[in-house]
């Protein structure tokens, strides 16, 4: 039987490529963001239209120029550091906030991808976005975050509510500051529930029950004890949301009465309310007081006796020289190291628990630069002393900080360094500043193997080791270094790792003026 046979395409004609890139100009040239080839002498050898609204050239007058020339000695200084990075074949994306010619401040999002081929690094492309738009967003946001909660630490109002599906909880940051516990803690269900005080805690879960069961509201006043152990009262709302018919969702609102139970009290409670009070003062006064003496029995009891056995090793170590017993003598320096690290171990210990736990800023003098330099470098053991080089950037001689907790944080910056670096190489201190912020810069350079990138994400969190997460000890020293910079109102970064070495910054904000 016969059939009919489609007929078969037509071959279409060959494609030209000049027509091919001449399309592609086409497209890229209308795209908003900017997009550029840079080779690796930080040469232009291609770039869209897009760089004429930034920089007012057009591509014929940005290729073949020179990335230093096109950014200027303000901007390119600060992007200097990302062009580093991906001509080692490392992505980079960052913000920055570019003036354009037309003196409007535009908000960036930069991506650095680097052209590799065969391993080898031959260029990187550019794509620079605009994100004013997204910026402004942002703050408005922010804005409107902000001004709800300062409406309700005003009214001492605060939002919640309960995923009733999966039983997650999510409170605002004014119930966090009503119920005492950190802003953005999220409570399981028995948790919340347990800052009701246990007298009503029985009647809150069956209002609960019953509005889950009913669909009804309820508007109740509750006594509650809060994280650190303070009765207040608070009038709590809620009610349920359903979804086809079903009960999905909680929420509602906190609201600190505890000022108006008082008052509405007051004229029969304020002598028992003042009693409470005293109270409570006084056992807070006492825990205190107990803290710092149980601190201070720690730091008498047990440093004078490692202090005694230090010098007792330096004097035994001195004798041994005298007659020449240098097996012995080694031993007895190894018994120094130990307890050297003990001794450090428990400054840091200390240090946390007393000095670093606090909320309040560093109270900064003016302080000479080389003298902390010197002290920190008089930290370490003796026979390393000589591996630590200073090399001087700046002709800065003094800077505002804590001086004793710079020396804190410096020495365990140099104990790593040292700890990490082969026991021929130095380990170097350099010394800079910036003016953009004003601050005095101090960069701690190892020669050692570098940071596992298992230990980056955490580097300075308490319980991280420096160098390998398999090192033995508390892991202190980096979230020592960070909360001390913190309290200056600095900053502590990774600035460059790699098999060469490990590059730590410290970040120390001079105030102008000072």
């Amino acid at each position: 039987m016969a059939t009919d046979t489609p007929p078969l395409p037509q071959p279409l004609p060959p494609i030209d490529p000049e027509d091919v890139n001449r399309h592609m100009r086409r497209v890229v040239d209308h795209l908003p963001s900017m997009l550029a080839y840079w080779d690796k002498e930080l040469r232009c050898r291609f770039a869209n239209k897009a760089y004429k609204t930034w920089f007012g050239l057009s591509p014929e007058q940005i290729i073949g120029i020179h990335m230093p020339d096109l950014l200027g000695p303000r901007l390119f200084p600060l992007n200097e550091r990302y062009v580093r990075g991906v001509l080692g074949g490392q992505e980079q994306v960052f913000e920055r906030v570019v003036p354009g010619p037309d003196g409007v401040q535009r908000h960036s999002l930069a991506h650095y991808i680097p052209d590799i081929v065969d391993g080898v690094v031959q260029g990187f492309m550019v794509q620079v976005t605009e994100i004013t738009h997204i910026k402004a967003v942002e703050m408005a946001l922010r804005d409107s975050e902000a001004f709800l909660d300062r409406t309700g630490r005003v009214a001492c109002v605060g939002g919640w509510e309960v995923d009733l599906l999966t039983s997650t909880h999510k409170w605002s940051d004014q119930v966090c500051r009503i119920y005492e516990v950190p802003l953005g803690h999220q409570p399981s269900r028995t948790e919340a529930m347990a800052f009701v005080a246990p007298e009503a805690r029985e009647e809150a879960s069956k209002l609960v029950e019953h509005t889950i069961a009913t669909g009804q509201p309820w508007d109740t006043v509750l006594p509650v004890i809060t994280a650190k152990g303070r009765p207040i009262w608070v009038r709590s709302f809620g009610e349920v949301a359903y979804t086809d018919g079903k009960p999905v969702r909680l929420f509602g609102a906190v609201q600190d009465i505890t000022e108006l139970r008082q008052r509405e009290a007051e004229l029969h409670q304020e002598q028992t309310l003042r009693k409470r009070i005293e109270q409570q003062v006084q056992e807070l006064d006492r825990l205190l007081k107990e803290r710092s003496e149980m601190l201070d029995v720690l730091a008498h009891e047990v440093r004078q006796p490692l202090n005694n056995a230090s010098a007792a090793l330096q004097s035994a170590q001195a004798a041994l020289a005298a007659v020449s017993d240098h097996a012995a003598a080694q031993r007895v320096t190894r018994a120094q190291n130990v307890m050297r690290q003990v001794m450090a171990n428990i400054d840091n210990t200390l240090a946390v628990a007393a000095l670093l736990a606090r909320a309040t800023p560093a109270s900064c003098q003016d302080t000479d630069i080389d003298t902390l330099l010197a002290v920190a470098i008089a930290d370490m053991p003796l026979e390393q002393q000589a591996r630590v080089h200073i090399v001087r950037e700046t002709s800065t001689r003094t800077a505002m900080m804590d001086m004793s907790l710079m020396r804190l944080a410096l020495r365990n910056l140099l104990s790593n360094a040292l700890k990490f670096s082969p026991a021929d190489r130095p380990v170097t201190i350099r010394i800079s500043d910036s003016d953009e912020p004003l601050a005095l810069v101090i960069d701690v350079k190892d020669e050692g193997p570098g940071v596992e990138a298992t230990v980056l994400p955490a580097l300075f969190e308490r319980g991280a080791h420096g160098h390998h997460a398999h090192q033995t000890g508390h892991g202190l020293g980096l979230y020592i270094v960070k909360r001390v910079m913190e309290l200056h109102g600095g900053q502590v970064s990774l600035l460059d790792n790699g098999p060469q070495g490990a590059t730590l910054r410290l970040m120390l904000i001079q105030t102008p003026g000072h």
